[in-house]
């Protein structure tokens, strides 16, 4: 008999923060004036949010399933190899100018950040 997976999630105060934490830095990441001087694109706010959950939850069950997180050099080694995974999928697209790599390279770095922001939520906030 073939073995089914279920998932059970149950929403909780740390997948709360890890959301508001990551619209936090996208915000910030993607502001028309941000300190970095350039602006690397345009966001969507309702979507953004539900692509904020449909993160936070991902990453929830990776971490409860798969990659358990006791520190937070673990939180941010999960990060990396999932932004690798990023830059790997984004990498080979057309190279339009010279701001190509800057932008994937951009772009890898927010999810990275955003990942490890949610990551280190979800662990440190966990038994609230």
């Amino acid at each position: 008999m073939p073995r089914t997976m279920d998932i059970n999630i149950k929403l909780n105060l740390a997948m709360l923060i890890a959301i508001v934490a990551v619209e936090a830095i996208s915000m910030i990441w993607y502001a028309h004036g941000s300190p970095w001087g350039r602006r690397v694109g345009d966001r969507y706010f309702l979507t953004a949010i539900i692509c904020d959950i449909g993160l936070v939850v991902i990453l929830k069950f990776i971490i409860d399933n798969y990659w358990g997180i006791s520190k937070w050099e673990d939180a941010m080694l999960l990060s990396g190899w999932l932004t690798l995974l990023f830059i790997c999928l984004q990498a080979p697209h057309t190279v339009h100018n010279s701001d190509s790599f800057y932008y994937c390279f951009v772009h890898g770095l927010h999810k990275f950040s955003i990942m490890f922001a949610a990551t280190f939520c979800l662990v440190h906030f966990r038994h609230m």
